[in-house]
């Protein structure tokens, strides 16, 4: 099954998925309308994010996935031609079409005698929160994907390298990461001045090839720390250099891909990379808003719609000024409604730049990450140790926590303790109700206080003591 955005050509197969029969019947709104009236619609709603089309693989029309922004929430449904119901793609529509979204809440109304639903609904991490009537509100929270980058950290040692993935699982990340490359997959061995780095960085006078010579991750560990992270419970991962790299990294069997902010703009090898039809991660700290459509479509060009894009600041370390983070919402708005997720690369030193991301809209997190910067290495200056990754991925998880989703409900236990109209004088049976002996205090056990003009001068229908909540049938 392939799930791809909406085009104008899909406006009479989702007409009729509209309106069959069974669809209706599980949906929250039951009219029919016109064509001419779903084609309107039709054309204003694909120009927003969140419409999907499901096809088969010889490119049938199976269904639909719309996220539809509906009074501040984020509401899913998914819609299965007749023919392809109860053989499992719902669920998975369901699950490719939470990963394409950029929201972080997402909601789902369900008919409460719709089991199959629900199940689907559950079986994705969705939890009833609420229910109204014949409907049931479930609600999905998508986790920010928090990644601890070894890159040279390992300083040459396996052992070392085995205990940063397992201090990296301790504390919390759901991904380790390795960088796949030789000096010569990278760079040349040339020692004139266009290989010399300059320009105040920590690596300045180095030649490229020396560096790079020096801080690679030996292809002959990775299967073995692969192996090493998936007994533990931790996802490992790989940014490849070349085609080859992608090979190797392949015949290992890992489960997704990096493209580093210097490779993002080599669209060949993000296009053969994309190729492998694993999700694509692509940092962006030296691309043009033009290059990173570009590499955007260098993936969708091989059939790969599973990107993320990470807004990356290319120093090490980043100076927070230079951080930028605005710019995650507005990529949001740019590639969302493509399918494209947004993350952050972040080489700053502090928490706080991951909270302002994971607030404004990132869902993944990259941080370099070493047992201890005192052990050097190429990239130890600006990787966070231990304790900081443990404290970052606490802040993303509370970020997430108050976050929480749209919701407008009225929390009864303290509304309590709100204002309310009383009786603040003995009344007697026909005394008019005046601002002596009716006051707005707490608590909240009388009329609400937007009655209180309508019922000063008002008689009352019998003997009122003081202390005494009105209500309505106190007036006359």
């Amino acid at each position: 099954m392939k799930i791809r955005n909406v085009e104008l050509s899909d406006v009479k197969n989702t007409y009729l998925l509209f309106m069959d029969k069974s669809v209706r019947a599980t949906a929250k709104e039951c009219r029919t309308i016109t064509f001419e009236e779903h084609e309107t619609w039709f054309r204003n709603r694909m120009l927003c994010e969140g419409f999907y089309i499901l096809e088969s693989k010889a490119g049938s029309f199976m269904g639909q996935v719309r996220i539809d922004k509906k009074n501040g929430e984020n509401v899913i449904s998914v819609e299965l031609v007749e023919e392809y119901r109860s053989m499992g793609y719902g669920s998975v529509a369901l699950a490719r079409s939470l990963k394409m979204s950029n929201a972080r809440a997402i909601s789902a109304y369900i008919r409460l005698d719709n089991t199959a639903s629900i199940k689907i609904f559950e079986k994705n991490g969705f939890k009833k929160a609420s229910c109204n009537g014949l409907f049931a509100k479930y609600v999905y929270f998508d986790k920010t994907f928090i990644i601890a980058e070894m890159s040279a950290n390992h300083c040459g040692d396996m052992n070392l390298a085995k205990k940063i993935i397992a201090s990296a699982k301790e504390c919390g990340a759901n991904a380790i990461k390795l960088q796949t490359y030789t000096a010569d997959t990278i760079t040349i061995d040339c020692k004139n001045d266009y290989f010399k780095i300059s320009g105040g960085t920590l690596w300045d006078d180095r030649y490229l090839y020396d560096l790079y010579g020096e801080a690679y991750t030996p292809w002959g560990w990775q299967q073995e720390l692969k192996n090493y992270a998936e007994s533990i419970g931790i996802e490992l991962f790989s940014t490849p250099a070349s085609s080859s790299a992608v090979d190797f990294l392949e015949s290992i069997g890992v489960g997704r891909y990096k493209i580093a902010s210097f490779e993002a703009i080599d669209y060949n090898l993000v296009k053969y990379t994309a190729s492998k039809q694993k999700p694509m991660i692509i940092s962006v700290g030296i691309s043009s808003l033009e290059e990173m459509q570009e590499a955007v479509d260098a993936c969708k060009s091989v059939g790969n719609d599973d990107i993320t894009l990470l807004k990356c600041t290319s120093s090490y370390p980043a100076p927070l000024e230079n951080m930028n983070l605005l710019t995650i919402p507005d990529m949001i708005q740019r590639f969302g409604p493509q399918g494209v997720k947004i993350g952050l690369s972040d080489h700053s030193m502090n928490v706080e730049t991951v909270v302002a991301a994971v607030a404004l809209g990132a869902k993944v997190i990259e941080k370099h990450f070493t047992l201890d910067r005192a052990l050097g290495g190429a990239d130890a200056a600006f990787s966070i140790n231990p304790a900081e990754l443990k404290a970052t991925v606490e802040a993303v998880r509370n970020t997430e926590k108050v976050l929480g989703c749209v919701d407008y409900s009225v929390n009864e236990k303290s509304r309590k303790f709100s204002r309310s109209l009383f009786v603040c004088e003995d009344i007697k049976k026909g005394e008019k109700f005046s601002a002596e002996n009716v006051r707005s205090i707490r608590p909240d056990d009388g009329l609400h206080p937007k009655y209180y003009d309508s019922v000063i001068g008002k008689n009352a229908v019998s003997d009122l003591k003081c202390g005494t909540p009105l209500r309505f049938e106190d007036i006359e």
